[in-house]
C-alpha cells in the first residue's frame, strides 16, 4: 500500500475488515471438521483474497491456526517475516532460482513431478530432511502429478536424498456443483493413489483435499487437514452454495459522497450519455471507479447503500468516480459515507450480488479491490 494511503486519516474510499467475524467464521469451520479432527490450513493467497494477508493471518494465528497456504514464494516470504514460526505451504510451482529462499526460510514447496523433486534434492545438498507436499492431479487439470503416474513416482522419489514427503494432496474441480459425482470420482481416484503410496511404505503426516466447499459438503474428504479459504472470509463460490449458520462476510467497502448536484429531467450523465434523467433528482459523485476495482460492468446496474436504502449507480463507471441517484433520500450531505459492499438484511449488498452483475464469481470481486483502497481493521 502506498505510504500516502497509510497516512490518510480521511480516506474517500476504504475497505473495512472485521477480524472478530473472521474468528467466528473460523470457529464455525472448526465445528464442521470437529468429528474428523482435521487440522486447518488457512488459505491466505492473493493477499487473503483481497482482505489483507498479514492482518488476517495474524488474527488466525491468535486463534491457533499454525499452517497457511499461499500461491507464490514471494507471498510466503512476506508472511514468514510476520509469522516466523508458522508452517507455510506454497500451492504453486517453483523456479530453480527460488529454491534458496524455500530452503533458507523453511517454506514448504509443492512437488508436481519428478523434475521438481530432482531439482529440490540437488539444491538441498547436505540437508537430510526437508518437507514437501506432493500434489496429485485427480481431475482439476492444473498442477499436480497425473494420478496414473503415482505408483512409479513415489517409488522413485524415495531414493532422492534430502526430501521428506510431509504431505500428499489433491484439489477438487467441482465441489460446489449441484452434482456430487465429479467430486466423488476425484475422491475415489485420490484414495486409490493413497493405497498405492502406503503400500510403498510412504506415510505422509498430512493428507488433504478439501477446499472450502469440500469442507462443508464432503466430510469424507476431510482426511487430517482441510484448506478453507473463501468460507473463512464469509463468502461462497456460487449463489446456490450454503454456508453454516453464523458465517458472515468479513469485508465491507465504503466511500464518501464527494459532490452533490441537482439534475433536471432530460439531462444525461457520464461517458456515452448512457443514462438519461427521467425526473428532477439529486446525483451524488463517489470517488471510486474501475481503477479501485469497481467494475465498468456495474454501470447502470449496481446500487449502493445510502442511509440504509439502496440507490442506483447511474451512467458509466469511470476510472475514479461513479454517480449515484440519491434523489429519494432526504437530507443527504456531502462527505457522508455510503456502502458499496456491506449492510445487513434485505438491503445488504454482497460480493455475490456484484459478481452476478458482472457475470463472474465473488472471488474475483474481492481480489479485484485495488491496493490503493486502504484496509481498515476492526478487532
Amino acid at each position: 500500500m502506498s505510504p500516502l494511503l497509510q497516512k490518510n486519516k480521511f480516506p474517500l474510499t476504504w475497505v473495512e475488515v472485521d477480524l472478530n467475524i473472521l474468528k467466528k467464521n473460523l470457529r464455525a469451520v472448526r465445528s464442521v471438521v470437529r468429528e474428523s479432527s482435521a487440522g486447518i490450513l488457512a488459505v491466505v493467497k492473493a493477499d487473503a483474497y483481497g482482505h489483507g494477508m498479514l492482518r488476517v493471518s495474524a488474527a488466525l494465528w491468535e486463534e491457533g491456526v499454525r499452517f497457511f497456504g499461499v500461491a507464490t514464494i514471494d507471498e510466503a516470504l512476506v508472511l514468514r517475516k510476520s509469522l516466523p514460526k508458522a508452517a507455510i505451504l506454497v500451492l504453486g510451482c517453483f523456479h530453480p532460482t527460488q529454491l534458496k529462499d524455500y530452503i533458507s526460510k523453511k517454506i514448504t514447496p509443492t512437488i508436481s513431478g519428478m523434475e521438481d523433486a530432482m531439482l529440490l534434492s540437488r539444491a538441498l545438498k547436505s540437508i537430510r530432511k526437508f518437507p514437501v507436499h506432493v500434489k496429485i492431479d485427480t481431475g482439476m487439470g492444473r498442477l499436480g502429478l497425473p494420478y496414473q503416474q503415482a505408483g512409479d513416482f513415489f517409488k522413485k522419489i524415495q531414493s532422492l536424498p534430502g526430501i521428506t514427503i510431509e504431505g500428499v494432496y489433491t484439489h477438487f474441480s467441482s465441489a460446489d456443483d449441484e452434482s456430487v459425482t465429479p467430486t466423488h470420482t476425484q475422491l475415489k481416484i485420490f484414495e486409490d493413489c493413497l493405497k498405492k503410496i502406503r503400500a510403498l511404505g510412504v506415510k505422509p503426516k498430512y493428507i488433504h483435499a478439501a477446499n472450502s466447499m469440500g469442507v462443508l459438503r464432503f466430510k469424507e474428504a476431510h482426511f487430517n487437514l482441510v484448506r478453507p479459504g473463501l468460507v473463512l472470509y464469509g463468502l461462497k463460490s456460487s449463489p446456490r452454495a450454503k454456508l453454516p449458520n453464523g458465517i458472515r462476510p468479513i469485508l465491507s467497502w465504503r466511500a464518501r459522497i464527494s459532490f452533490l448536484k441537482k439534475f433536471t429531467c432530460g439531462q444525461t450523465v457520464s461517458y456515452g450519455r448512457t443514462h438519461k434523467i427521467l425526473k428532477n433528482t439529486l446525483i451524488a459523485t463517489l470517488p471510486v471507479g474501475y481503477s479501485h476495482g469497481y467494475r465498468v460492468a456495474f454501470s447502470n446496474r449496481a446500487s449502493v447503500i445510502v442511509r440504509k436504502k439502496r440507490c442506483p449507480v447511474v451512467g458509466r463507471v469511470t476510472m475514479d468516480q461513479i454517480l449515484v441517484d440519491v434523489g429519494r433520500i432526504s437530507g443527504v450531505k456531502r462527505w457522508e459515507g455510503v456502502a458499496l459492499i456491506g449492510g445487513r438484511g434485505a438491503q445488504a449488498i454482497t460480493a455475490q450480488d456484484l459478481a452476478g452483475l458482472a457475470g463472474t464469481i465473488p472471488y474475483e470481486i474481492v481480489c479485484g479491490i485495488h491496493s490503493r483502497v486502504p484496509r481498515i481493521y476492526k478487532k
